[in-house]
């Protein structure tokens, strides 16, 4: 394959591969929208469960999702990247094959939707994205947002599917008092023909999946012609994709030898602006300097810049040379020079000093990685409810027909989410992570407190599923974002793991708030509780993100 394609195509076909995997490994995302339908199939066959206890189901996916994380960097390194995504795409389509067998048990189906799904999804997670980031060294933030945006659209390509396939006549679901009357009102169908169509549903959405995921991981882990390969699937590529490094090599050595060579530059070039007094060194220097520095300011700075900096190249405006000059001359044009240097380096997305501090550092080192930890638990507590209630609360204060809500919100929910990881993406590439996350934690508390207002208007609720899920793609954009912006490239996988922990811990957040305030309160007004939380946790992380 990769003899037939260019070289220059390579990046953008492992970019469709990752997008199209992930699109399908997504489909955790439609579970909202088959809460209604398991719960009504699961109470016909004589199972007494609520929306709340088939919810667990998707917290059972996350929890698993976020333990099987800090497994996937040891197995993808025994087995290579491709062996790992596509034995992973395999157990997810057995995962939702035996689901579709074994429908009728409550426990059967945390056992293979929870747990099973969970575990392939988690140990295969960060592929994608980390090959991504190996063919396109600039744009992280974007290139986060468009592989990340697939598992937004996936609600969007399994929703329908669900709806127009299990409920194609548009049936109303019948109010019931949930909990033998002490709990709230909730709507089930009952419909025989609907609910007989649910495992069929299930089965359909496995074979789906075989197809394009497995697509999807075959050309997200596509290899170069010549390059190195560590244990069948790791590569490295330099920063113009074209020249390829000697065989033979492992990766890790060649990484170790780029990080070196990194330090011992940066370390080169403050050692010399400290020796300013020893002349030859300093022209040397100076010149060096002034030859990288002139190409990346041409375009950037004034003409009258431009012009300064091409006297340091090599001749000053009366075409004399730089060796000709006096020493105060050199000595001020090096300390110039310096000084613009250190400019540019602030202007580049690296440049905040706990990059330069903690970079391709692993985050355990980190005194404060726990405090950081524990504010994006809190921050991102509202996700899970959201995707879990948001069609509940529509179909339950709207009195909207289902076919309706879930072709518009399916459709609103995927094109709000890929928008939100896009521009947060896009926004954490033009601003610092701390006014980033300002930004986006205002967003959250206005999506969280607006609801409780406005859930019975279905085009107000619609704009506050919009604003949720919008805020929804910022939020898991932030966290791969923090992770290569505060610890780095190298250790990415396991530091991604470890923070996407944090998906586990809110998820039980999420579980204790709606168990403990589920009775008290409507499920609309839940979401001002978690807009309370995350409240507090923009501010923690103001502070905790700042450079």
């Amino acid at each position: 394959m990769t003899a037939i394609l260019p070289q220059r195509a390579i990046p953008y076909v492992v970019l469709t591969g990752a997008f199209l995997y992930n699109l399908n490994i997504g489909i955790i995302n439609s579970y909202g929208n088959l809460n209604i339908y398991l719960t009504s199939y699961l109470r016909h066959k004589g199972q007494n469960v609520t929306y709340r206890d088939v919810s667990f189901i998707y917290e059972l996916t996350v929890i698993m999702l976020g333990v099987s994380m800090l497994i996937g960097n040891a197995v993808q390194k025994k087995l290579g990247e491709r062996a790992t995504i596509l034995t992973c795409c395999f157990t997810t389509f057995v995962s939702f094959y035996l689901s579709s067998v074994y429908a009728h048990s409550y426990l059967m189906l945390c056992l293979f939707m929870g747990v099973l799904y969970g575990l392939g999804y988690g140990i295969s997670f960060t592929i994608p994205l980390s090959c991504a980031y190996k063919h396109f060294k600039k744009n992280r933030g974007l290139v986060s947002g468009i592989v990340i945006s697939a598992i937004s659209l996936s609600p969007f390509l399994y929703c329908p599917l669900q709806t127009l396939l299990i409920n194609r006549n548009n049936v109303l679901p019948v109010e019931n008092i949930a909990d033998g009357g002490g709990g709230p009102r909730e709507r089930y169908f009952e419909d025989p023909h609907v609910l007989g169509r649910i495992p069929q549903v299930l089965f359909i959405q496995s074979v789906i999946f075989l197809i394009f995921g497995t697509c999807g991981g075959f050309f997200a882990t596509m290899e170069v012609k010549g390059m190195d390969v560590n244990g069948g699937g790791e590569k490295q590529l330099d920063n113009g994709n074209h020249d390829v490094g000697k065989s033979g090599k492992h990766v890790d050595t060649q990484e170790r030898s780029l990080t070196d060579v990194e330090r011992n530059d940066e370390q080169t070039r403050i050692t010399t602006e400290k020796q300013k007094g020893n002349q030859n060194d300093g022209t040397n220097e100076g010149d060096n300097l002034g030859s990288r520095l002139a190409k990346s300011f041409k375009k950037k700075k004034k003409k009258k810049m431009a012009g300064m900096l091409n006297d340091e190249e090599g001749e000053d405006g009366e075409g004399i040379p730089n060796g000709n000059k006096k020493k105060k001359q050199k000595k001020t044009k090096n300390f110039i020079l310096f000084f613009l240097n250190m400019l540019n380096i602030n202007t580049t997305i690296f440049s905040d000093n706990n990059v330069q501090k903690y970079y391709n550092k692993k985050c355990t080192e980190d005194v404060f990685f726990f405090f950081l930890w524990l504010s994006v638990v809190l921050f991102n507590s509202y996700i899970n409810f959201v995707i879990m209630y948001w069609k509940i609360i529509g179909i339950t204060y709207t009195s909207m027909e289902d076919k309706f809500i879930t072709l518009n919100g399916s459709f609103i929910n995927s094109m709000a989410n890929i928008a939100g990881r896009l521009v947060w993406g896009s926004i954490y590439d033009k601003l610092q992570v701390h006014i980033t996350v300002t930004l986006l934690g205002a967003c959250i508390c206005c999506a969280c407190f607006l609801l409780p207002a406005i859930a019975h208007i279905y085009i107000l609720y619609a704009f506050a599923c919009a604003l949720f899920y919008f805020c929804i793609g910022g939020s898991l954009v932030t966290i791969p974002i923090i992770t290569l912006k505060k610890y780095g490239e190298l250790h990415f996988p396991l530091n991604m793991s470890i923070l996407y922990t944090t998906r586990i811990a809110n998820t039980f957040l999420c579980s204790v708030v709606v168990r403990l305030f589920y009775s008290l309160f409507t499920l609309r007004c839940l979401s001002s509780a978690f807009g309370l939380i995350s409240l507090l946790a923009t501010v923690a992380m103001f502070f905790l993100t700042q450079s």
